[in-house]
């Protein structure tokens, strides 16, 4: 049984992803390391209503952006303390997914002098937490695909669309806070409509007024509302994001429709570009 099972899911993986090395330089073109996917007859094919997305986005960001720095993480192996923020709060805005049972969410704290920035784990609840970023690092290296970004497969939806959606905000933002100077580079934010991009483009060393009517311009021409589509086996969870070294790049995340939600593959697509020209 489980040799076909494993036989099942190659032939799924094969079918379903092409790798395909493709130049990035042009605008609307796929990322040298993305993957093409062959598309599947989908099933159903749902719009996030941009005012929806804009509001669970804005709460998840709530919980993050009111959080300093604390200096005791800015140290090699550093250890959380007590009153460091718990991840399993999101599930206070993610409303549509949760642990798997006897699961919690939890992270260690990844700081390289240059650098810093939270890495999100699923662990058993009875199980303690690994001390520092070395002790994650080492553990149980021969099932290391259980640790990184495969800690969704601990987290499950609700089958709903909104549901998938929510597991790719946690994907794309989840391990944005704490972040120390290097860790910075890592700002996708998931944008929704004109409105939503114009306040992600005046933050900070944003561009000026006459760039940012330029790129909204250039930005009108798409449909910015997350969708999700769904077959009998697999979801793909559109959503555009912003970042300041890059611009607006629709992301899009295949992943197993059943829990545990496995990802199969990601890609992106450039769809305007920006790049703040700053360099840390």
């Amino acid at each position: 049984m489980m040799i076909h099972k494993t036989l099942v899911q190659i032939f799924l993986v094969l079918s379903i992803l092409a790798i395909s090395l493709q130049p990035s330089s042009s605008q609307g073109e796929m990322a040298d390391d993305d993957i093409a996917i062959a598309e599947p007859s989908w099933l159903l094919v749902t719009t996030i209503s941009p005012s929806d997305s804009k509001e669970v986005v804005g709460e998840f960001e709530a919980l993050q952006e009111p959080l300093g720095f604390p200096g005791h993480l800015a140290a090699e192996d550093a250890e959380k303390g007590e009153g460091d923020f718990d991840a399993n709060l999101y599930f206070e805005v993610l409303d549509r997914i949760s642990p798997q049972r006897g699961y919690v969410l939890d992270y260690v704290y990844h700081y390289a002098g240059i650098g810093g920035g939270p890495v999100l784990y699923a662990r058993k609840a009875q199980a303690p937490p690994y001390r520092n970023y070395s002790e994650y690092a080492a553990a149980d290296l021969a099932k290391r695909a259980d640790r990184e970004d495969y800690y969704l497969r601990h987290i499950a939806a609700d089958g709903s669309p909104e549901g998938y959606f929510q597991l790719a905000l946690l994907r794309i933002q989840g391990e944005q806070f704490y972040q120390f100077w290097h860790d910075a580079y890592n700002d996708d934010r998931i944008v929704c409509d004109l409105e939503d991009a114009r306040a992600g483009l005046g933050g900070g060393f944003g561009p000026d007024e006459s760039t940012i009517e330029t790129l909204l311009a250039d930005l009108g021409k798409f449909d910015l509302a997350p969708t999700v589509s769904m077959s009998r086996d697999l979801v793909k969870v559109e959503a555009v994001v912003f970042t300041m070294w890059g611009g607006f790049i629709k992301r899009s995340i295949l992943m197993e429709r059943e829990a545990p939600h496995l990802i199969l593959g990601e890609g992106s697509q450039v769809l305007v570009e920006y790049d703040c020209g700053i360099m840390f």
